[in-house]
């Protein structure tokens, strides 16, 4: 009995101080983006984005370049880079720094009448100017029900591994959300995310706000002309 209670004793120390390391923050994510297609299968994006928390204050602004290609009507591939100034946390024991990010991905879709099943596989490699370059494999799965021709509600799934510096897995991503085109080129994104950190000294549980709005510069239409819709990075 005595080892029994001594057991529940030290679980209790140790999930007391796992839970003290713990960092959580209500955050705020926008961003705009204007989009360009320069044919019916070919898209390039550019997007200006701001973070902040709650608690942390300004996290992050960043700046984006992305190009999309549909090959079939079930493939898509694309690519991006990302410049990113981050706003160092002493809670996480982090400085300022810019990074530097690219990434090129594959998105597999099915639509079944209104629904649509999609995953994404996407390779991520970011610079760090006081760690380690990072290499993240990021697998996203996500389901959309096309309520009307201009909403489409969504929940998705991310799982997402580091393979360099090390070889583990290192956060999960929850979202809710819905994307509607309230413009014939002028489409809103509004999402929750729930993001868990895995892995680190200084894990964090984040409950994010993302808004998003898109405007497509020279519009291309396709025969499947679904909405856009959000993919926050």
């Amino acid at each position: 009995m005595q080892r029994a209670v001594l057991l529940i004793a030290c679980l209790l120390v140790l999930a007391g101080t796992a839970n003290a390391q713990t960092v959580s923050d209500n955050k705020l994510w926008l961003s705009a983006t204007g989009e360009l297609d320069l044919s019916h299968a070919t898209q390039l994006g550019l997007t200006a984005g701001l973070r902040s928390g709650s608690d942390s204050g300004l996290d992050q602004i960043r700046a984006e370049v992305e190009l999309e290609h549909r090959l079939t009507h079930y493939l898509e591939l694309g690519g991006a880079y990302y410049l990113m100034s981050r706003n160092g946390n002493a809670r996480l024991d982090t400085r300022d720094e810019l990074r530097h990010r690219l990434f090129g991905q594959g998105t597999l879709r099915i639509r079944p009448d209104r629904f649509e099943l999609s995953y994404r596989l996407r390779l991520q490699y970011t610079t760090y100017e006081f760690d380690s370059n990072h290499f993240h494999v990021r697998n996203k799965f996500k389901g959309a029900f096309a309520a009307t021709k201009r909403v489409a509600p969504y929940a998705a799934l991310e799982l997402i591994y580091v393979t360099s510096p090390n070889s583990e897995y290192r956060e999960t991503r929850f979202y809710l959300g819905v994307d509607w085109r309230f413009r014939k080129r002028t489409e809103l994104g509004i999402f929750y995310l729930r993001q868990v950190e895995h892995n680190v000294n200084t894990p964090e549980h984040n409950n994010v706000l993302g808004v998003g709005i898109t405007y497509t510069f020279r519009h291309a239409k396709r025969p499947d002309d679904e909405l856009s819709g959000t993919d926050p990075d």
